[in-house]
């Protein structure tokens, strides 16, 4: 009987503080960092790939997130999240012969609503203290799976010569949604496109304890969509003429601006030639694949803990 009496002193201090992560189950988390774009426009200098090695890194903006997230179990997560950020991209940056001389550049918000699910690879440690048991390594490492939505309007950047499009002003950024510059809604067009894209969430995240209640953190994710259109290019060419005659000389112009470009570079026909302007005729983005954007956050993390010492964390 003593030794029983004994075995159960010993192991009700090691279940209550195993179970002490039921009290800190739900944390605050602000963050800001930076944000990328892999689509159709710019990129490095070569045929675009959509793959990492194809970012233009002097286009990385910024992003903000507030998120909530709620822990379920010892390595299971669940958090929603808010993130703003923008995104860019201009063929001017890019020494790729075509795209370059495509001369499209765009621009545009992102503002998205998304929930994660987010396993933990090493648990989170409690209060900072070594349990029996549980990993004295102090970082907690997850992985991040979810789905959201994004809402986003690109915007385009005049830069050719007022006096061959009556109103526009050079530098001013236009939305390009309403110009229809596939000759959406046209003959021969497609239907506009949603400004809205549901996003599948990928990364992985990592967290360490300044305190019991603030912790530090940093996030990479991949956000895969389901459009071609974040950059307002994802289909072909349309008559530039037609696009002229019913939506007027800037949505021609946005539609596509080398044409202006090429009146003084006719010394590069190779390059430069002119597009045989038939429509669904000539490729104006690879619409073989959709947009993906990229975000990289630091973050403060202050969790709320029921009942719990919030002293400073011991190792």
């Amino acid at each position: 009987m003593k030794r029983i009496l004994i075995l159960i002193i010993l192991i009700i201090p090691v279940i209550s503080q195993a179970q002490q992560w039921k009290r800190q189950r739900r944390e605050l988390i602000v963050g800001v960092g930076a944000s990328n774009f892999l689509g159709d426009l710019g990129g490095a200098n070569q045929i675009g790939t959509y793959y990492l090695r194809d970012l233009e890194f002097n286009q990385t903006r910024s992003n903000l997130l507030l998120a909530y997230r709620f822990r379920y179990s010892q390595n299971i997560y669940f958090k929603g999240n808010f993130n703003y950020g923008r995104v860019s991209g201009d063929d001017l940056l890019t020494q790729e012969p075509a795209r370059n001389a495509r001369r499209l550049n765009f621009r545009t918000n992102l503002w998205e609503l998304s929930g994660t699910f987010e396993y933990a690879i090493t648990e989170e440690r409690i209060k900072g203290r070594y349990i029996r048991g549980q990993s004295r390594f102090p970082v907690n490492i997850y992985t991040i799976l979810g789905l959201g939505i994004t809402f986003f309007n690109p915007k385009g950047q005049f830069r050719g010569d007022p006096n061959y499009v009556q109103g526009a002003v050079v530098n001013k950024w236009y939305s390009l949604h309403d110009l229809h510059t596939e000759g959406q809604n046209l003959p021969g067009g497609s239907k506009p496109y949603k400004l809205w894209t549901i996003v599948i969430p990928v990364g992985i995240g990592l967290k360490y304890p300044i305190t019991n209640t603030w912790h530090i953190g940093m996030e990479y994710k991949m956000m895969k969509t389901f459009t071609d259109y974040i950059d307002d290019a994802g289909g072909f060419y349309y008559n530039n003429d037609d696009i002229k005659k019913n939506n007027g000389e800037l949505a021609a112009y946005f539609a596509d601006p080398s044409i202006e470009y090429r009146r003084g570079k006719a010394e590069k026909p190779t390059v430069f030639s002119p597009r045989p302007n038939l429509t669904g005729q000539d490729k104006r983005a690879n619409f073989a694949k959709n947009d993906t954007y990229l975000y990289g956050t630091v973050y403060v993390a202050y969790k709320f803990i029921k009942g719990a010492n919030k002293s400073r964390v011991k190792f």
